[in-house]
């Protein structure tokens, strides 16, 4: 994926830290393809835990919209000409790549990363995290409320519905629904 640094990011959009930091040095690891048009409502900041190494890259022609939030401690990878609607969560801390064309409704939530919880005697809160990189395929619609949990992959051309809860793989032009999701129906691909 070859990114240029044409676009802009508006002034007043929060990059915002547990620690604070020179803008300068959180800007650099946010990357604008050309006609980029991020809100400047969005916020982005590292993960509690870890250190800081949170880099967003953004394709070409990429909209993300009002009160998104991108969190963590690892790379972020959205493609040219996606979307990504009001008051999404996107929580990055091993991998999350979206792919060409996808649209992300609002209020979607994208997570690579769980709580550990195993460990009876031990508070939840202090027993770690596991993750797994999330990969979401070109010409994706997922729909408002959905749920995309840590190790996902969802093909091509795929739709996820309103308020699903991903868990599993989704096949190439599939269309799913659900908690968790299942597909429903195939699509017809070209």
């Amino acid at each position: 994926m070859s990114l240029k640094m044409k676009a802009y990011i508006r002034l007043k959009t929060i990059i915002k830290k547990v620690h604070r930091l020179a803008f300068s040095i959180v800007f650099k690891e946010v990357f604008v393809g050309d006609l980029g048009n991020v809100s400047s409502k969005i916020i982005i900041k590292k993960f509690t835990l870890g250190k800081n190494n949170l880099k967003v890259h953004l394709g070409k022609n990429v909209t993300i919209l009002d009160y998104v939030i991108i969190q963590g401690s690892s790379s972020l990878y959205i493609d040219d000409n996606s979307f990504i609607g009001e008051f999404s969560v996107i929580g990055v801390n091993k991998e999350i790549k979206i792919g060409k064309n996808v649209m992300i409704a609002q209020a979607v939530s994208i997570r690579d990363t769980d709580h550990e919880f195993r460990n009876v005697t031990k508070p939840m809160k202090y027993q770690g995290i596991t993750t797994s990189a999330i990969f979401i395929e070109d010409d994706v619609w997922i729909g408002y409320g959905a749920v995309i949990t840590k190790g996902v992959k969802i093909g091509k051309g795929s739709i996820i519905a309103a308020n699903a809860v991903v868990t599993k793989d989704v096949p190439e032009g599939s269309i799913v629904a659900g908690v968790p999701a299942r597909v429903i129906k195939k699509r017809v691909l070209d």
